[in-house]
Formats: structure tokens, C-alpha cells, sequence
């Protein structure tokens, strides 16, 4: 059996930051060892948690017969904001009863539990005829209750004015409360632990007997974990920062999506004034920016000051998306007496989950192109910031942040949360509808499957890995050794190799000498510096698996480092037959190395390409007078690919409205979108088609007139403004 709590702040668990503070539910299990599962939260109602929090899909999705479902609402339900009022014998009974049924049809047991008092109260208590109204419906649903608030407006006139002080959140000066606190509602841990007590007493037989007294220092409070800022060079530690609890996850959520209607009031002009005021603002921070990451990531500040530019470049581009209007994709079929009149639109998912990458800590990270999609969209935004670069991406949130109050909108149009549980909680939080993620295969595929198995399962639009294939035929090579060689190894060591369409696979006819000419680049390549020690150990795992390798062998390294933190670059060769007796070599190896296969004949070339997994890009360098080779190598390398490069390098992604940044699996998991690019806020859209509607209640991209002035599809013609 486990004992579920549906309730606002007297009941709510507090994470450690807002210690003293803790509700009743967070109390109960220091009576019990009856699993508690708290799902209280702070402001709620019995209306706004069904219809704005999330609070009863959460329970419903989890309780299930012989559980128990402590009920207790009233202290927000008066309350004419936020959605939370409702009338105490009409609407309040009717969202409590929502429970009660919700409890029965799942098996579980229903227990209605009146509000606990506040400190200060007169003789009838504070919460008006919101008691009396669940005693009667209590009385006709023939359901228990537990009068909470009877047994505690007795319990503190006993105690007193005074003393009742020690049991609320009456505070001097404290570090989480700096000046003070004078509140007569919420609690203490002792007064939790009391009010939990007189819930257990006033129970009876209702509820498991308490098998223990905790007293108040008992109380159990998570302690903070913490994230490292780590010097990339050096491995120092630079700063700390606290992993978010469960309950801070919550309330960021629960935040998000009361912001969903600001954003969709605000239209695509409003948001377009959105992101570019987020793009000054990046550019206007754009040295302290760059010195944290430049720190963190050891990317260098060239590189890293043209990343704040691409970051800022992309939010600027979402803005002309939104102005330009077509993303709505607005199609209207008037009535003609046989169909109805239709009007289709497309309109945001809802609160969107945002997982930054390692490997870019501005252009796929907090202000990347999955938050500003989404935020173009209509979405509001909880980031993941990635372990390697918290100060980076604490900076970069500031920045957004400010931005978004310069263009009159709340802050938290987007937040931060750091920490793996976090990132999990963040996954399963019901009131988030969709996920961006870019980040390796096994973590990304866990996320995968845990956004799959929720009750109502989510996009994951994940980018996991990619090999990004470099095809040479005979006429290139000979043509352009060189040169290729030259551009394949800046391309395969630009960022240390850890960059996504990194050439990790390299096919090239034998005997061609570009071996030998990469070779000689390579070997006066220095040694680097990867984001982080599980990725340089992963990167030195994977090197010394492929050395491994029978026939395989290592052509030539960079130069040695003189410290353990610097990694040396590896060029590697052999027979493309190997890839009958090796699955590895289809594996990316995240760093500065390529492999160079070289086959002899284009039956070998053409089905060893067939044989890759899904990539993001695949590359070909031919000549014109190989056209008919070079057709058939094209049609197998569409068929494995989201992007294919001709003649040129993949490294380097350009952010513009004809760009695919995706692939089939594992480059993605979902290969039909993009994750740069204008397409990429269709990923955070959905349709709704209005049927017969009367014009007042359409929105205005449907409406006759088109105040918008929106390109749109009118019986199937389109129409420019």
C-alpha cells in the first residue's frame, strides 16, 4: 500500500534550500514505513490542480488498488487568480470529487481531510464554509474523513500565541530566509511533524497507526549535490552549483506552463520581439560568455566568440520566421454545402524540455536552436544545463532572461535546471510535451525510452551519434590528393573531433597515397584538450579498442602532450573488408580521430555504404567524368544521411531556412526533422483545425480579413497577404 497526498503548501515537501519550511506530507514518513508518494503543491486549489498543475494526471497515473488518497484542500481555493477559485458548495465539491472517483475507479481509497488552521484565527478558524463543505460531501459520497482543521484549531489555542510561533515559519534573520520570516501558515519541521500527528490522531482506523515519534531535528532533508564547474585544462574546480531537487523541478515546470498563454497572447510579433531582445542581450555578454566557456570547454575564444554569434544569429532567424508567418501553415476550406467550413493552424505542444550539449555550450545548449524553436513556437522552455559547463550556461540563462524582461515578458519564459535527477524528473514531468536532446547514444536512448513509457508518451527529438561517412572515388583522389587530404584532417580534428558531422569514417580507393598525405598533417598536429574527463576517457577507450582491431593500424599520431588532461590525434587504416569481422569501425569515437578504409573495387565502396548506420551526413568528393559512379553512390548515401556534402567538408553547419540537421537512428530519433534551421520550430507545433466555428471565437491567424497578414492556403490556393 503506499499513501498518495494531493494538497497545496501546508502539505508540500520543500527541498533543502527552503529549510526550515516543510508541509505536513513531508512529515508522514518519519511516522510511517508506508511509502508516501507527496504530490502536494504550494498555491494549489482543487481546481487549479486538475486543470492548470498537472497534480491529479500525476496520481491517477500511479494509484492503484489498496492505495490511499489523502485529499486536502481550502487554504488557496477562495482565491479569485491563477485560476483557483471555485464557490464552496458547487465547484470546490465538484473538483474534489473528481478525486473521490478517480480514487474508486482505480481501486484506491479516497480520505477527505479537511485544511489544517493557520496560526492566527478566530473561532470559527479562517478558511470560511470550505470545511463545512467537505464535511457535507463527505456525509453524501459516503467517503471518510479526517477534520483536520477542528483538531488543529483546538490544538493551537491550547499551545497559545506564543508558542504556536515556534511551529510556523517565524524566523530571525536565517541563511535561507534573510530577513526573517513572519508567516502564519506554512511550517517548521517541528511543525510539520505536529500537524502530521494530529492528521494520524484524528484519523483513527482511517489511516496506518504511527510506529514511531521523530522529533524535529529528524527531519529528513535532502542534502544539496552538488555540479563543478571544472577547469577543462587543468581540472580544477572553479565554482559549485546545487543540483535542482525534484520538488525545484516541479515548481519549474508548474511555472512554464502558466507562462504557455502569455507567450501565445503575444503572437509571432510579440515572440519575434522575444528572441531578438534575447539576441542583443548574448551579444552585449558576449566576453564573460566566451571567458566561461573558453574555461570550461578549453574550445578557445576564437571559436567559441563565433558560437555566441551562430546562438544570437539563430534566435534572430526564428524572429523573421515568425514575422514571415508561413510556420502556422494556415489552410482554409470554406463550407459548400457539402463539407463544412475548416480552418487549420498550427499551435504549440506545450512546455518543452531542453538537454544542452556538451560539445556546444552556446549553439546547442541553453540559447541554442532547441530553445529558440521552441520559444518561437510558442513553447516555454526548461533547460538541462550539460555538467561540463554550468557557469557557462548559468551566464548564458541571465542573458535569455534579461532579454526576455526587455521585451516585457516574465523571465521565466525560460529556466535552468542542473543535475541527472533532475534531467530525469525533467523527462517524466507530465506537464512537459516535448524534448530536444543532443548527447550520446546511451544516455540519449535512455531518455528515449523513459519519454516513450510515460502514460502519455512524448516526442524525444534526440541527436545520439553519427559516423558522417567521406567518400573519395578513383578520379578524386588522384586529382585532388592533396588537397583532400589536407581538408579531411582539419576537418576531422576541428574542435578536437568533437564536433557531431565530424568525418569519423573515411572510404578511399587502395593504393591512392592519401593515407600517406594525411599522414603528414596530422603528425604536426598538437596535442588537445576534450571537454571533460569521462569524454577523454571514453575517447582513449575507444582508440585503444580500434588499435585492437586485427588489420587495422595506426598511420599516424599528433604530437604528445605533456600532461594527462591533452589527448593525441590518430589517423588509422585498413582493407574495408574488415568491416565483415568488426562491428566497431560503424561506431562513432567521439574525438580527434579518423579511420581511412580503403576498398578496390565500387561494389565493395557502394555496400560497405550501405551497411553504415544512420548519420547525419555523408560526404562524396568525385570528379565529373565519374557521373554514373557518383549517381550510385548518391542514392545509397540519401538512403543513410539527413545532409549530403559534395566536394566539400561536413564540419561546419550553416543556420539558414533550407538546412537538415538530422538523420535516421542512432544520427536521430527522429529523422523526418531538423534540429537547425527554420524547420526546426515545426518539431514544437501541432495542428487543431477549428470546424464550423463562429467567427468570434477564432483565433486571428483563421479569421476572415487575415489581420495578420499570413501567407495562407485558401481552398487549396495559396495567397500572399
Amino acid at each position: 500500500m503506499k499513501v498518495f497526498v494531493a494538497g497545496d503548501s501546508t502539505a508540500a515537501t520543500y527541498p533543502v534550500t527552503l529549510a526550515p519550511q516543510a508541509g505536513w506530507g513531508q512529515a508522514l514518513p518519519l511516522f510511517w514505513d508506508v511509502p508516501v508518494v507527496n504530490e502536494a503543491i504550494p498555491g494549489a486549489s482543487a481546481r487549479s490542480s486538475i486543470e492548470r498543475l498537472g497534480m491529479y494526471e500525476r496520481i491517477m497515473a500511479a494509484i492503484g488498488p489498496g492505495d490511499l488518497l489523502l485529499i486536502c484542500f481550502g487554504h488557496n481555493d477562495p482565491k479569485h487568480d491563477q485560476g483557483r477559485f471555485s464557490a464552496p458548495f458547487t465547484g470546490y465539491r465538484d473538483f474534489l470529487r473528481r478525486y473521490i472517483d478517480g480514487a474508486r475507479e482505480r481501486g484506491a481509497r479516497p480520505v477527505l481531510v479537511t485544511s489544517v488552521e493557520r496560526r492566527t484565527c478566530g473561532p470559527e478558524g479562517t478558511h470560511g464554509s470550505y470545511p463545512e463543505a467537505m464535511r457535507a460531501l463527505a456525509a453524501a459520497e459516503e467517503v471518510p474523513l479526517v477534520d483536520l482543521q477542528a483538531a488543529s484549531l483546538r490544538r493551537w489555542r491550547e499551545l497559545g500565541p506564543e508558542t504556536t510561533k515556534e511551529l510556523f515559519l517565524w524566523l530571525a534573520p536565517h541563511p535561507n530566509y534573510p530577513d526573517g520570516s513572519a508567516d502564519d501558515t506554512h511550517f517548521t519541521g517541528r511543525g510539520a511533524i505536529e500537524a502530521a500527528r494530529l492528521l494520524l490522531e484524528a484519523a483513527g482506523d482511517l489511516l496506518p497507526p504511527a510506529v514511531r515519534t521523530p522529533q524535529a531535528d529528524l527531519m529528513d532533508w535532502r542534502p544539496v549535490m552538488s555540479v563543478w564547474s571544472i577547469d577543462a585544462r587543468s581540472g580544477e574546480r572553479r565554482r559549485e552549483f546545487a543540483s535542482t531537487s525534484a520538488e525545484e523541478l516541479g515548481l519549474a515546470c508548474r511555472r512554464a506552463h502558466e507562462l504557455l498563454s502569455r507567450l501565445d497572447e503575444a503572437g509571432p510579433q510579440g515572440r519575434a520581439a522575444l528572441l531578438s531582445a534575447m539576441a542583443d542581450a548574448l551579444d552585449e555578454r558576449v566576453d564573460a560568455l566566451v571567458a566561461a566557456a573558453d574555461a570550461e570547454t578549453a574550445l578557445g575564444l576564437p571559436r567559441l566568440t563565433g558560437e555566441v554569434a551562430r546562438t544570437s544569429g539563430q534566435l534572430r532567424l526564428f524572429a523573421e520566421v515568425l514575422r514571415e508567418g508561413s510556420f502556422l501553415d494556415v489552410r482554409l476550406d470554406g463550407a459548400d454545402g457539402v463539407k463544412p467550413d475548416l480552418r487549420r493552424m498550427n499551435i504549440p505542444v506545450g512546455v518543452v524540455g531542453v538537454f544542452s550539449a556538451s560539445n556546444f555550450p552556446f549553439a546547442f545548449s541553453v540559447g541554442g536552436g532547441d530553445t529558440a524553436s521552441a520559444l518561437a513556437a510558442g513553447c516555454p522552455v526548461v533547460v538541462k544545463a550539460h555538467s561540463l559547463h554550468p557557469e557557462t550556461s548559468e551566464l548564458t540563462l541571465a542573458a535569455l532572461q534579461e532579454g526576455a524582461r526587455a521585451a516585457g515578458f516574465p523571465a521565466e519564459v525560460v529556466q535552468l535546471v542542473h543535475g541527472r535527477e533532475a534531467g530525469v524528473a525533467l523527462v517524466n514531468n507530465p506537464l512537459v510535451k516535448a524534448v530536444g536532446f543532443t548527447g550520446s547514444i546511451g544516455g540519449g536512448r535512455f531518455l528515449y525510452d523513459v519519454a516513450k513509457a510515460r502514460p502519455e508518451p512524448i516526442p524525444f527529438y534526440g541527436e545520439l551519434g553519427s559516423l558522417n561517412p567521406f567518400v573519395i572515388t578513383p578520379g578524386a583522389v588522384e586529382r585532388r590528393t592533396e588537397e583532400i587530404a589536407a581538408g579531411l584532417v582539419a576537418s576531422a580534428t576541428l574542435g578536437a573531433g568533437q564536433f557531431c558531422v565530424k568525418p569519423g569514417l573515411v572510404l578511399a580507393p587502395e593504393g591512392s597515397g592519401l593515407v600517406e598525405a594525411m599522414a603528414g598533417h596530422l603528425t604536426e598536429l598538437g596535442p588537445q584538450v576534450l571537454l571533460g574527463d569521462s569524454i577523454r576517457e571514453s575517447f582513449e577507450s575507444g582508440a585503444s579498442e580500434r588499435e585492437a582491431v586485427p588489420g587495422l593500424r595506426v598511420a599516424a599520431t599528433g604530437q604528445v602532450g605533456d600532461n594527462e588532461r591533452q589527448v593525441t590525434a590518430r589517423l588509422m587504416t585498413g582493407p574495408i573488408s574488415l568491416l565483415d569481422s568488426t562491428e566497431l569501425l560503424m561506431e562513432e569515437c567521439f574525438g580527434p580521430m579518423t579511420v581511412v578504409l580503403t576498398y578496390d573495387s565500387e561494389d565493395q565502396l557502394t555496400e560497405a555504404l550501405a551497411a553504415a548506420p544512420g548519420n547525419l551526413t555523408a560526404t562524396l568528393h568525385s570528379e565529373p567524368e565519374e557521373e554514373k559512379l557518383a549517381s550510385r553512390i548518391t542514392a545509397v548515401m540519401r538512403d543513410r544521411a539527413g545532409r549530403l556534402v559534395f566536394d566539400a567538408y561536413p564540419t561546419g553547419v550553416a543556420v539558414g531556412w533550407a538546412q537538415q540537421h538530422g538523420g535516421p537512428y542512432p544520427a536521430t530519433t527522429e529523422p523526418s526533422t531538423t534540429s537547425v534551421g527554420s524547420a526546426a520550430i515545426f518539431r514544437f507545433l501541432r495542428p487543431v483545425v477549428y470546424q464550423n466555428c463562429p467567427a468570434h471565437l477564432l483565433p486571428e491567424a483563421l479569421r476572415d480579413g487575415n489581420p495578420w497578414r499570413l501567407p495562407r492556403r485558401l481552398d487549396g490556393v495559396l495567397t500572399q497577404p
